[in-house]
């Protein structure tokens, strides 16, 4: 229990959750409560068993789920022992849901305020003061569990009845809501605040969960957000794990494009440009029309044809020993592979390279300088 609850904050599996259910349910620990009631929603458990628990330990919202998911005229075991145990409360329910009721609406969670942090207590005795100038009375010991911040100015200063937070009046209400029971839900629209005090209040628990949501494929926020808020926060060392998410080279394109890739670190940006470069290891041709067939494909390959001995080669290194001067063919196929961001002769893809005199095998004729060597054009 202490490392579940500790700032540490060890995930709940299938089998610390039943160790924790009834610690946390008779010592009225409604954060603990809560992230048990998250976990068994999300677990695959035998039906009878997860309502028995939502009605052992008073947690009507996975009891109203387990409602909503049941339909009439469902198989139930009413010989069972998790039956039995049941409150007679609960079995009507399941009766009624069985004679075709509607289920219950799902009971709605009471909001979160910092109503309890407005006046001074017995427990809240130390004032913490935002940017802002906006007061929160608090525990100062409880806060330094969450925050190094605090944790190395209680260890300097014996003076903890007013103390300063390096957060604004948003981001610090955010980080007192998230780690006092029952604890914030982070989700996408409030996980902006919370990270940012996070950082601000070096928080390892607080940043650990902000960052498993951040990375976590569940999401809904596109890349671009995530790398955002990442950079903005200064964690450069996600940024790498969070760009593994694009997969096609055009998608980090279009990032540059977004009108605020230049509020971006210079980090930020190379580690982009880092991953588009790992997605462009093969080299390979845009979508085109081939010339024989007239179909528009994607080349995984180039494939080279010798002018002298009027041999085909695919060999990449080929292209790394210099100049090349010979006719290049894209080799069409039914394979898909990635799309990369080569080089053709033609086309909208046409490089921009440098026009000069080249003395080639069918004479003089211009050349253009491409990204894997000169390539003469007949």
């Amino acid at each position: 229990m202490l490392e579940c609850i500790h700032p540490t904050y060890k995930a709940i599996d299938d089998q610390s959750v039943h160790i924790l259910l009834p610690l946390a349910f008779d010592y009225q620990m409604e954060g603990l409560l809560h992230r048990c009631e998250c976990f068994l929603i999300t677990h695959n458990l035998p039906f009878l068993e997860k309502v028995w628990i939502a009605d052992r330990y008073k947690l009507n919202r996975l009891l109203a789920l387990c409602l909503r998911e049941m339909r009439p005229n469902a198989k139930i075991d009413m010989n069972g022992a998790k039956y039995y145990a049941l409150s007679d409360r609960v079995k009507v329910l399941l009766l009624e849901r069985l004679h075709g009721s509607p289920p219950p609406e799902e009971i709605a969670e009471p909001p979160l305020d910092l109503e309890a942090f407005q006046r001074a207590t017995d427990l809240n005795f130390a004032a913490i003061r935002a940017k802002t100038g906006r007061v929160y009375y608090v525990n100062p010991y409880y806060v330094a569990a969450w925050s190094n911040v605090f944790q190395d100015r209680i260890l300097t200063n014996s003076h903890v009845e007013e103390l300063y937070s390096p957060c604004s009046h948003e981001e610090l209400s955010a980080f007192l809501m998230a780690i006092h029971p029952p604890q914030l839900r982070i989700n996408e629209q409030n996980i902006g605040p919370v990270l940012m005090s996070a950082v601000k209040m070096e928080s390892p628990g607080l940043l650990k969960k902000c960052s498993a949501i951040l990375l976590s494929p569940q999401t809904h926020l596109s890349v671009f957000v995530r790398l955002s808020l990442l950079d903005r926060c200064f964690l450069h060392e996600m940024l790498p794990q969070c760009l593994q998410m694009v997969q096609r080279p055009e998608h980090l394109i279009q990032m540059t494009q977004q009108t605020t890739y230049d509020c971006l670190s210079t980090r930020a940006r190379a580690a982009m440009l880092d991953r588009l470069s790992a997605l462009l290891e093969n080299p390979g041709l845009q979508s085109h029309s081939c010339q024989r067939c007239k179909m528009t494909s994607t080349c995984p390959n180039v494939t080279w044809l010798c002018p002298h001995c009027k041999t085909y080669s695919s060999d990449v290194n080929l292209l790394k020993g210099g100049t090349v001067t010979g006719t290049q063919f894209g080799v069409v196929g039914t394979a898909t592979g990635p799309t990369g961001y080569g080089t053709t002769m033609n086309g909208p893809y046409q490089p921009g390279g440098i026009q000069q005199q080249q003395q080639g095998i069918y004479g003089n004729g211009p050349s253009t300088s491409g990204a894997y060597g000169s390539t003469a054009i007949n």
